[in-house]
């Protein structure tokens, strides 16, 4: 019954596409019903590779973590941006299937957003 390990991503939304190429900070809050979030990670390839994010001071049980990611990003096309946090006890936000019947679903949420073409 203790909540998972769960990250969301509050910037950028889906809804900001497209995006021009350059440097876009992605943002967001994780948290656990474990202990005290100590890492976030984002990946902007649907999962296959993952980048350390900075996570914001305080770092303390029960309390939302602000985390960011800067994405300096400069090739066009789709993105599936996705987060994933770890607390203290070891425990990682797993990558599940969202299911509308499940309650304290922890998994992972990508947000898709396409970069527009330009100039190179």
């Amino acid at each position: 019954t203790t909540m998972g390990v769960k990250s969301i991503i509050t910037e950028p939304r889906d809804s900001d596409s497209p995006l021009p190429r350059g440097s876009h900070m992605v943002r967001g809050l994780a948290w656990s019903g474990c202990g005290a979030i100590t890492r976030v990670e984002v990946s902007l390839d649907g999962g296959s590779t993952w980048r350390e994010a900075h996570v914001e001071e305080p770092r303390e049980r029960w309390l939302w973590a602000r985390w960011s990611y800067l994405w300096d990003v400069r090739k066009s096309g789709r993105y599936s941006v996705m987060a994933r946090a770890t607390d203290e006890a070891g425990r990682v936000q797993p990558q599940t299937e969202w299911n509308f019947q499940r309650h304290n679903f922890d998994g992972i949420v990508p947000v898709e957003i396409e970069i527009e073409q330009g100039l190179s």
